[in-house]
């Protein structure tokens, strides 16, 4: 037993979803000693991010793309998003979007956005795992933009395999068919900038297929963003 750590977890009962040290209530799950060493993706000044602006090209119009870390395996993106998504801390969702729109903010992108919208869960997952991590995420992002956020517009018609282990092919036929825009609510895009977020972008398939079915609708623009680009 070690005194000084039983003190701090007194203190500090919360750990750092990086190194899991102990961490202040203003630290917000990410120490500042990991901080600096997040593999971020943001370029000063402000750019799109050219591999995902591939992903999209000739298939939907997105007017910005932005992925905040690099995923690498065994590294500290793995350990941030396994927080989110398995170790039930939605908020390091919150707090990973309030940290993007601070730096998008101070690299220039302000004032860009008027609705943030998550790839949306099925009912079933989301009732297993208690919240959707995309629209934690999206929260973090509307409180840094000041802007709305909702989980209402988009919807998932039914349940799919993982996508972790799938090819571009395969990820694209699992996901056909499978989205939809609620019919009660899709007004609400009219004329709006979204933002469409998800936690991870692989091949894109899962955004590209939400994507097309937004700017089908009359609004200003569409944009995409994720927590991590694998």
């Amino acid at each position: 037993m070690n005194p000084i750590s039983d003190l701090l977890s007194l203190v500090f009962p919360e750990t750092c979803v990086v190194c899991t040290g102990p961490v202040t209530p203003a630290e917000q799950y990410l120490c500042l000693n990991c901080r600096p060493g997040l593999p971020r993706l943001l370029t000063r000044p402000y750019s799109n991010h050219t591999e995902i602006m591939k992903r999209f090209e000739g298939l939907v119009p997105v007017k910005h793309a932005i992925a905040y870390l690099q995923f690498i395996k065994g590294g500290s993106t793995q350990r941030i998003l396994h927080a989110l998504k398995y170790g039930r801390r939605p908020e390091v969702g919150q707090v990973l979007g309030r940290l993007l729109a601070a730096d998008l903010e101070a690299l220039g992108l302000k004032n860009n956005f008027d609705l943030v919208l998550p790839i949306p869960l099925h009912t079933k997952k989301r009732q297993t795992r208690g919240y959707n991590q995309a629209m934690a995420f999206a929260i973090g992002l509307s409180q840094g933009f000041a802007c709305e956020a909702s989980e209402r517009i988009l919807i998932r018609k039914k349940a799919t395999e993982t996508q972790t282990r799938k090819g571009r092919l395969d990820r694209i036929l699992n996901v056909k068919e499978v989205f939809d825009l609620d019919p009660d609510q899709k007004a609400g895009l009219k004329g709006k900038r979204i933002l469409l977020v998800d936690d991870v972008i692989t091949t894109g398939s899962t955004i590209e297929a939400c994507a097309k079915l937004i700017v089908a609708e009359p609004i200003e623009s569409l944009s995409v963003a994720a927590i991590a680009m694998a």
